[in-house]
């Protein structure tokens, strides 16, 4: 079935509308924005930066859906380019939250421009501000999405990772359903709760990374009130809040700083990925200090280091398919949830990257 498109105005009709739990009606709220001259929504599965999370691609990958809002109770924003302007619907939410939903999820408060001018002066991104034009940081609704992805992402391939969040997602059936679409979502913090630590073992996560998802769960409410401090404190202080927390260490921290808040400034310089593609570009060997990758970023890109983990990734990820003739087969493997022409893509090991 493919998903419908509601016709003209602001406000389309009453549409169905279900969380997984309680099912509810919400209106179905149509609204549009003029995004930033440097600006892309991405159109195909190949922009794996926005793999593995709460996406779908509906209608050949003209409209994009997300979950959205907080961890207790999400709903769903869709988007797609109409010339000049972004057409943004939103199921559950109205208006003005569905415009900050869009502008929040693709950063389009970070001034491009000025990342692109130091890339320009720095011979390793050099020219990626025109292959990859207008990519901005893939934000998630929030912190604690954020870090359930990083926590079960630790130490594994991308393959393993989104093997392991595809079982939890449908063992707890973590989907919203809107224009009847299915859209996955993060697990309700109750859902992971009522789990429990075996629940999450029977599922092939480890005793550590269960505890850590549980107590994570269980302090959801309190990451929701700590996102504003975190997202305008400096890095370090940041970081060091964040692993306070039960299975968080400083890897884990900057991905959920990058993807829970879009902070622009974050270089995770311990991540795997990230030291390979510094390695094959001749900047550093892959096993030098960390304080040695975040000198380059200081050096090069003060302020911009989560921009210049993405662009590196990015690079990395888009000339190694090159050099095999294309993408990875078995990339495009639906999660829970998918309908007929709508596809739910998680990436392929053609990145080594755990920015995911």
């Amino acid at each position: 079935m493919r998903s419908r498109v509601p016709n003209g105005g602001r406000d389309g009709p009453t549409h169905s509308y279900s969380p997984g739990f309680p099912t509810g009606v919400a209106v179905h709220t149509v609204t549009s924005l003029e995004p930033p001259r440097l600006s892309s929504v991405p159109v195909e599965w190949e922009q794996l930066e926005f793999s593995s999370r709460s996406l779908v691609f509906v209608e050949d990958g003209r409209r994009l859906m997300r979950a959205w809002g907080p961890a207790r109770r999400p709903w769903v924003v869709g988007v797609e380019p109409r010339g000049q302007r972004w057409r943004v619907e939103a199921w559950g939410a109205g208006p003005v939250q569905a415009r900050a939903a869009v502008r929040a999820m693709f950063c389009l408060e970070h001034r491009l421009e000025e990342f692109y001018r130091l890339v320009r002066r720095e011979p390793v991104l050099r020219g990626t501000e025109r292959r990859f034009r207008g990519l901005r940081l893939p934000r998630d609704a929030n912190l604690y999405e954020a870090l359930l992805h990083a926590i079960i992402g630790q130490q594994l391939s991308v393959r393993a990772a989104n093997a392991l969040k595809r079982r939890l997602f449908e063992r707890t059936g973590a989907f919203v359903t809107a224009d009847r679409v299915n859209v996955p979502c993060a697990p309700r913090p109750g859902q992971l709760v009522a789990l429990g630590p075996q629940g999450l073992r029977a599922l092939g996560i480890s005793w550590a990374k269960a505890r850590a998802i549980i107590r994570l769960a269980v302090d959801a409410t309190g990451l929701a009130r700590l996102e504003g401090r975190l997202a305008a404190c400096s890095v370090e202080e940041a970081v060091e809040t964040l692993v306070q927390l039960p299975g968080v260490g400083r890897w884990t921290a900057e991905n959920a700083l990058v993807r829970g808040l879009g902070r622009p400034d974050v270089f995770v310089a311990g991540d795997l990925g990230l030291r390979v593609a510094l390695d094959e570009y001749g900047v550093l060997p892959r096993a030098a200090p960390e304080a040695d990758a975040r000198a380059w970023c200081d050096r090069h890109y003060p302020g911009w280091g989560s921009y210049a983990t993405l662009y590196l990734w990015r690079k990395l990820v888009d000339d190694r398919a090159r050099r095999v003739g294309g993408y990875a087969e078995g990339a495009d493997r639906p999660v829970s949830g998918e309908t007929a022409s709508v596809r739910c893509w998680a990436p392929s090991d053609v990145s080594v990257l755990s920015l995911r």
